[in-house]
């Protein structure tokens, strides 16, 4: 699909961090962005600053994701380009025992299953309604849509403390191949980035030290990602109309 100023685009998470960063990188290309994000000032902040569209959105919630979509195709027409950036998690063992009593606790589910709903429910909700919306455009060169998602490497390769996290990647993973089956007799294209550790606000708490330690941990390059890194793929998956079904890694090989 070529990216230019007749192409319309949904970054959700698109106030900061990978979503921000892919906001840009559409913009650059002349696309009319809609940014979907919960917060309201910092969204705001980054539409003005990358001439984008805000619309406030809760992807936990069905009417919010409805409004959005309605907002941004009123300002912008009906979006082409779909990339899933918004999600979250928390850092909670499975069952552990606490450092300083020897009480034993477990994962409270209440919690398991916010994750799930932020990340695996709220992607899918977002997928469908922007689908759906896809299918009443015609094709341009055998295209009705991409759609782009965002998993992590933990969706594989969950580290201590994110089970729920690492399940709910897992499960955008898994829905990405059956999406894009779905899709396909619509022209409607669906592909997933597992990126490993970059350097977004997620990172904000983690010193200098800790940031280095952990580019360590990278084999080639050494560091963390850039969101630019990730927007650059988002980019190359919704211009390339041979990828469809895949999930792609953006790691520098870290395991």
């Amino acid at each position: 699909m070529k990216i230019d100023s007749s192409i319309a685009a949904v970054v959700t998470g698109g106030a900061s961090g990978l979503g921000l960063a892919t906001v840009q990188a559409l913009r650059a290309q002349g696309a009319k962005v809609a940014i979907f994000d919960m917060n309201e000032e910092t969204g705001q902040q980054a539409a003005e600053v990358t001439g984008s569209v805000f619309c406030q959105c809760d992807v936990l919630s069905d009417d919010s994701v409805d409004a959005a979509f309605a907002a941004a195709r009123e300002a912008n027409g009906q979006e082409r380009v779909l990339v899933c950036c918004a999600g979250g998690g928390n850092a909670i063992r499975t069952a552990h025992r606490d450092k300083k009593t020897g009480e034993i606790k477990f994962f409270p589910s209440d919690q398991f299953e916010w994750v799930l709903k932020l990340n695996t429910v709220g992607t899918f909700r977002c997928i469908t309604r922007s689908a759906a919306g896809m299918m009443t455009l015609d094709p341009i060169d055998g295209e009705r849509g991409a759609i782009v998602n965002t998993s992590s490497a933990a969706a594989t390769e969950g580290q201590m403390g994110q089970v729920a996290y690492s399940a709910a990647k897992a499960a955008i993973v898994g829905m990405t191949l059956t999406a894009a089956r779905d899709l396909a007799r619509e022209n409607i294209r669906v592909n997933t980035i597992q990126p490993g550790i970059f350097d977004t606000p997620a990172m904000a708490r983690a010193t200098p030290e800790m940031k280095e330690a952990l580019g360590k941990m990278v084999p080639n390059p050494p560091r963390l990602g850039v969101p630019e890194e990730y927007a650059s793929m988002a980019l190359e998956l919704v211009k390339n109309a041979y990828m469809n079904g895949t999930t792609i890694r953006i790691d520098g090989a870290i395991r």
